[in-house]
């Protein structure tokens, strides 16, 4: 079966089994297939080799990324609570909640004031 894969076919094997899965008769006879070969198995173990080279997190980066964003809300509420268009924005909000509420009272007054009349 060898003697009859092309070179899709071994390029395939050798980046989905490994380039030690190619056939050898085939990387013999292909320079093209054997440097696919090759620089499949230079990627293998460059990634081996990065396997054991990677830092470990301390063991406080959880609670150091809770406190971090934690205070950075707290700065964002801090600013916007000290801005003035905040407080002039509440204040406006307030005396209109109390505008539509001094209307609501008034009308309603006016209401029962016309049904005791009738």
């Amino acid at each position: 079966m060898e003697s009859t894969m092309n070179c899709s076919e071994v390029e395939r094997i050798v980046w989905a089994d490994g380039p030690d899965a190619a056939p050898a008769t085939h990387l013999v006879e292909c320079r093209s297939c054997r440097e696919e070969a090759r620089r499949a198995g230079d990627l293998q173990a460059a990634l081996t080799g990065m396997r054991n080279r990677f830092a470990l997190p301390p063991d406080d980066l959880e609670d150091m990324i809770v406190a971090a964003v934690t205070r950075t809300r707290l700065a964002w509420a801090r600013d916007i609570v000290a801005h003035p268009k905040f407080w002039r924005g509440a204040a406006v909000g307030a005396a209109a909640a109390a505008g539509v509420a001094g209307a609501v009272f008034a009308a309603r007054r006016r209401g029962l004031a016309r049904a005791e009349v009738a």
